[in-house]
């Protein structure tokens, strides 16, 4: 009798522990412990920095670090170099009246941009003047590449122009046909590979375009008449990894665009690749390891309940993910064990940068964060 009493309270606590983890309406993330690979200069655990603030730059602006010093815009039109040693702040100039949300491109004394008044300048930041400006027929919202001499630039209406960064003339421009009215994020990125270059466009496809502006081929991936935008930079080599924020996650041959494997995973997430598998985040918060080779699900984590996650980073065996609330997440590559944990308590949806070991990010606010190992 008094055995099966105690067996009796036993499995009214176990009720009892199980009904109140399921009844928390607040996620926990507890940290693993594992060998360091101190082959990584930047691993776990680390620590963050607030270096520098430049004022509300919104939810898709980034920045470009250039021989140790980092460009950026916000949306008062100011454009800022913050030397990343002394952690100084400097104003170069100010586009009154004109929202900076594109990434900037540096290079020697030249700083070139774009704005949503659909304006494209190139600025002496030494001498923190305008050399030169250009308008376009739609804003500038995206990132300003730049591949052997010639600078790529996307404007919102899903047009790529490659630019002469002397004169600012247009060499050729490309045009994805109608732009989806319902686009709200126009943060596609350029993947650039030696056969022609991948794009994503806002009506949910990516188009491999040749060097002189012709295209090549076109893959449909996104679903739906909302919010379909394919803004994720295609990744990938012998297979080019793609994604929409409605849609699938696809691996396409490069010679022709056919589909080697899909899944239905939308992301808002950047995608990162090695020889282990392919990194990103779903829409529910999760961080998923796909293989390469069948897109199989190796691991998934869950590190939101609460907003999505934007960027994602791979350095060495780690994944570096910060949600859209601002909480650091550090992972293992190769089995998705939480390493570290930093609360930045802001709003974030800008990518990550690398720079000399360490990650660099900003927020919505405009607060710039340097993130490396302890």
């Amino acid at each position: 009798m008094q055995k099966k009493l105690n067996i009796f309270i036993l499995l009214i606590i176990s009720i009892f522990m199980l009904s109140s983890c399921f009844s928390s309406s607040k996620f926990v993330l507890k940290k693993e412990h594992m060998l360091i690979n101190k082959k990584t200069r930047l691993h776990p655990p680390v620590k963050v920095e607030e270096i520098a603030d430049v004022g509300d730059v919104g939810y898709r602006s980034s920045f470009f670090i250039y021989k140790g010093r980092l460009y950026v815009g916000n949306l008062e039109g100011d454009i800022y170099e913050v030397d990343l040693k002394n952690k100084q702040k400097t104003k170069i100039i100010s586009l009154k009246g004109e929202a900076v949300e594109s990434t900037p491109y540096a290079k020697n004394e030249f700083l070139y941009i774009g704005t949503d008044k659909a304006n494209f300048y190139k600025i002496n930041y030494i001498q923190k003047k305008v050399v030169k400006k250009v308008s376009f027929d739609f804003p500038i919202m995206n990132s300003v590449y730049e591949r052997n001499g010639i600078l790529y630039v996307i404007s919102e209406d899903d047009t790529i122009r490659a630019v002469d960064p002397d004169d600012l003339g247009i060499i050729w421009k490309y045009s994805n046909g109608e732009p989806s009215v319902f686009d709200i994020r126009s943060t596609a990125g350029i993947m650039f590979a030696d056969d022609g270059m991948y794009c994503g466009f806002s009506d949910g496809s990516v188009s491999k375009i040749s060097y002189y502006g012709d295209k090549i081929w076109t893959s449909q991936i996104g679903e739906g008449s909302m919010f379909i935008d394919s803004d994720t930079t295609p990744n990938g080599s012998n297979r080019i990894f793609v994604s929409s924020v409605n849609g699938y996650t696809e691996a396409l041959e490069p010679v022709d665009g056919s589909v080697l494997w899909k899944r239905k995973i939308p992301t808002y997430s950047n995608m990162e690749d090695n020889i282990f598998g392919l990194f990103l985040s779903d829409e529910n918060g999760n961080i998923i390891a796909l293989d390469n080779d069948n897109g199989e699900t190796m691991w998934k984590k869950k590190i939101s309940e609460d907003g999505n996650v934007y960027s994602l980073k791979l350095v060495g065996n780690y994944i570096y993910a910060i949600t859209e609330k601002g909480v650091l997440v550090v992972l293992d590559a190769l089995k998705g064990k939480v390493m570290d944990i930093v609360d930045l308590d802001e709003n974030f949806s800008s990518r990550f940068v690398l720079y000399n070991d360490k990650l660099y990010t900003i927020s919505r606010d405009g607060s710039i964060y340097s993130i490396e190992s302890k």
